[in-house]
């Protein structure tokens, strides 16, 4: 018994022509591949996060390798100055006390800038 195709119902012939448009347009293995996950987006930026981040100014302004050679260069010397400094007057309890809040003091530059001791 042969059935009847009604208004409503789409032809095989459109049946055919969706499911090879759908086919021609999905997504493949390798484009799901590269798209970001739902831990991706969990761990993008916020707005407050961008809002916080530095500017192309503040990057201009801070300093460079070389500015940074230069300072560690120099806290250096004045710690090994210091250390000599202290070996000389060691039984000067004052002046001890003086060169052990410098050498603090030159730690907590130290830190700040991310130098790292030997």
């Amino acid at each position: 018994m042969k059935k009847r195709v009604t208004k409503n119902q789409p032809t095989l012939r459109e049946l055919s022509d969706q499911i090879a448009f759908i086919v021609k347009h999905m997504a493949t293995k390798e484009d799901i591949r590269n798209m970001a996950t739902k831990e991706d987006i969990r761990n993008m930026a916020t707005k407050d996060d961008i809002r916080n981040m530095a500017t192309k100014e503040d990057i201009r302004n801070m300093a460079t390798k070389d500015d940074m050679a230069g300072i560690r260069e120099e806290l250096k010397d004045i710690k090994f100055r210091l250390k000599d400094v202290e070996d000389a007057v060691e039984n000067h309890a004052g002046h001890t006390r003086e060169i052990d809040y410098a050498l603090e003091r030159i730690s907590v530059i130290e830190r700040k800038l991310g130098i790292k001791h030997r």
